[in-house]
């Protein structure tokens, strides 16, 4: 396909993931060829595996390693930081050319059509497909949005869904029921000019999300919108974006005029701007992804309620949420007898008992249906209800091409060129309309790019 030619046209795009595709090293005699899985070997010793989870995720991280080094004694995992998933990525580009890969990486949800361009990973549908690996009780939405033409190509690992938090103590205050969140766009504006008081320093707001591509990506998809062409890159390599219609313009005319009336809260593109601004009280409302569930309920001084993504007034039925979050790759370039080891601890990471205990310490939610049976994951429920809403949300989604979410090679180029129209059209420097069209062709014209360049 011309990886080298596929690095040039990434940096020439300025893609956040430019640094993952580059010539195989010098291990890559020992890797097998895509497709080509030979008997089974007996794994190596050793292995290392990088992420990008820091945190309370990363202690999460290395318990979850910890307890599979412990599990048994052939095989030995070193977990390694290699900072957020662009810095993972960029170091992963050094490392292929000198040996030094990894042979497991965690690789966020919007890197998949660029990690499988790469050539330079063994898609695990090899290995479940030698192994008669049963990938049945996996929840749907997650096994959906990582089979690309009905080929996994990396397991799900940390499983993300974006919902509506909110504080039930200002819910009270104001005469909102507490247990009743709003669902859709002019319930949201109704609760926020309600929900907003004060002046100054001392303003609360009552809704106040940050700038985030992911979050347009959300509601083009409960909107029932495609991301891009071709059923989302899925039934075919997408052309083109087509997020700039009625929908696109919907989302960002809600967003607007919440912002020029005072009663939506603009922290910029700035997510930890707008999940402290929610834990000190200064918005009531905002829209985030589970994954900050644990941190709020640690530390917001107020009972914090989780509700369902809010949707736009008369949603049609067929649309629904996009799961967020990354997956596990195998990289060629290390020897089988790697790759045997990465298996067994991907295994490992997707059993029920692990997958409960992950969700518990994290806020992830789980990407096996049985992990909910685990005794762990019952009592954390029972304690902690909030965390069920990410869960229910997921399963009532239908599963159709808009809630299996885009798969295109520029996607992380894509997210920031749409945080940038968004952030043009709440200051005013564009109608919501021309920002989104403008956006839809710069995109469109790096998709062409990049797929000339792979010889697609």
């Amino acid at each position: 396909m011309g990886i080298r030619r596929l690095v040039s046209l990434i940096a020439m795009t300025a893609l956040a993931v430019s640094g993952c595709v580059s010539a195989s090293n010098s291990g890559s005699s020992a890797a097998q060829p895509a497709g080509q899985v030979p008997a089974k070997v007996e794994p190596a010793a050793k292995i290392q595996f990088w992420h990008a989870m820091s945190g309370v995720n990363g202690d999460a991280v290395n318990k979850m390693v910890d307890g599979f080094n412990k599990s048994q004694s052939k095989i030995q995992v070193e977990p390694i930081f290699q900072g957020t998933y662009d810095d993972a990525l960029a170091k992963l580009k050094t490392a292929l050319p000198s040996g030094g890969a990894p042979a497991l990486m965690q690789v966020y949800d919007i890197g998949q059509r660029f990690m499988i361009d790469s050539g330079e990973i063994v898609a695990v549908q090899d290995y479940i497909d030698r192994d008669k690996y049963d990938v049945s009780d996996l929840e749907p939405a997650v096994l959906n949005y990582y089979k690309v033409q009905d080929k996994l190509y990396s397991m799900p690992f940390n499983a993300s869904s974006a919902i509506l938090y909110y504080n039930k103590d200002a819910f009270k205050e104001v005469g909102l029921d507490p247990n009743k969140p709003p669902k859709t766009f002019d319930e949201v504006t109704d609760a926020a000019k309600k929900l907003t008081k004060g002046t100054g320093n001392d303003k609360r707001y009552g809704f106040g999300p940050s700038i985030y591509g992911w979050l347009f990506e959300q509601w083009i998809a409960v909107s029932g919108g495609l991301f891009a062409d071709n059923g989302n890159g899925r039934d075919a390599r997408a052309t083109k974006v087509v997020f700039d219609d009625a929908r696109g313009k919907a989302i960002l005319d809600f967003w607007k005029a919440g912002v020029d009336g005072g009663y939506f809260f603009n922290p910029g593109i700035d997510n930890d701007g707008a999940a402290n601004a929610f834990n000190a009280g200064k918005t009531a409302m905002y829209v985030e992804s589970t994954a900050r569930l644990r941190g709020h309920i640690n530390a917001a001084k107020f009972e914090v309620g989780t509700g369902l993504y809010p949707r736009p007034n008369n949603a049609p039925a067929d649309g629904g949420n996009i799961i967020g979050g990354a997956s596990l790759y195998m990289l060629k370039s290390r020897p089988q007898a790697e790759q045997e080891a990465a298996w067994e601890f991907i295994k490992y990471v997707a059993s029920a008992p692990v997958q409960a205990q992950w969700q518990v310490d994290t806020g992830y939610y789980s990407i096996r249906k049985s992990a909910e049976n685990e005794p762990v994951a019952k009592e954390w429920v029972a304690k902690y209800p909030q965390f069920k809403t990410a869960v229910d949300q997921i399963r009532q989604a239908p599963q159709n091409r808009m809630t299996n979410g885009a798969v295109i090679g520029v996607f992380p180029q894509a997210r920031a060129r749409v945080q940038k129209a968004i952030e043009s059209t709440l200051l005013g420097q564009e109608d919501s309309a021309k920002a989104l069209s403008s956006a839809a062709e710069e995109l469109t014209k790096a998709i062409d790019g990049y797929n000339k360049s792979t010889g697609k």
